[in-house]
């Protein structure tokens, strides 16, 4: 892949945000070792902090308008050219599994949702709904394996996924309840 294209895509998978979003950033959007941002698609405002080590390699990259910009620097680098970049890289890999650009802001949510749990992804994604934020946090469970069609989710895995969340939210209200009982 192009230099370029991978740390558009490390900066996704740091910090969850859509590629568009990280190819419209400007040098004056980084400060220090954080990335500030307006959603472009919901306009929704946010920071996200950076390892240092990206932080110095985008100011590296970065023109005086963008930190990754286009062909001909007046307009920033195009999300078509991060994706067709990546295709051409996992065909590169033998890669079958479909990989793209969101692909990262989606590795950044599930590794996000086991490390602190379904409520700090649907915050650090920016989501309305729960249900959206869920797509994303358990899109590891998507069937990967031959027999089924791409896409699939196993809905035993996530059913009982769901199940165990929810018998570790409601068992310590059940065990509140039966100690005021047997007061």
């Amino acid at each position: 892949m192009e230099y370029e294209n991978a740390l558009a895509l490390r900066v996704s998978l740091e910090t969850g945000l859509r590629i568009g979003d990280v190819l419209a950033l400007t040098p004056a959007d980084l400060v220090g070792n954080t990335i500030k941002y307006t959603a472009q698609k919901t306009g929704k405002k946010g920071k996200k902090v950076i390892s240092a080590e990206l932080s110095k390699r985008l100011r590296q990259i970065s023109s005086k308008k963008f930190i990754f910009p286009g062909r001909f620097g007046d307009k920033p680098r195009t999300r078509q050219t991060v994706w067709k970049d990546v295709k051409k890289a996992t065909k590169h890999l033998k890669i079958t599994d479909n990989v793209g650009c969101h692909s990262a802001r989606k590795t950044y949510a599930v590794d996000l949702f086991h490390e602190k749990g379904l409520p700090e992804v649907q915050k650090e994604l920016q989501h309305d709904r729960m249900d959206t934020t869920m797509i994303y946090a358990f899109s590891d469970m998507l069937s990967n394996n031959r027999d089924s069609a791409p896409g699939n989710l196993d809905y035993d895995l996530l059913s009982e996924m769901i199940a165990d969340r929810v018998y570790r939210r409601l068992l310590p209200l059940f065990e509140q309840c039966s100690i005021d009982k047997s007061k």
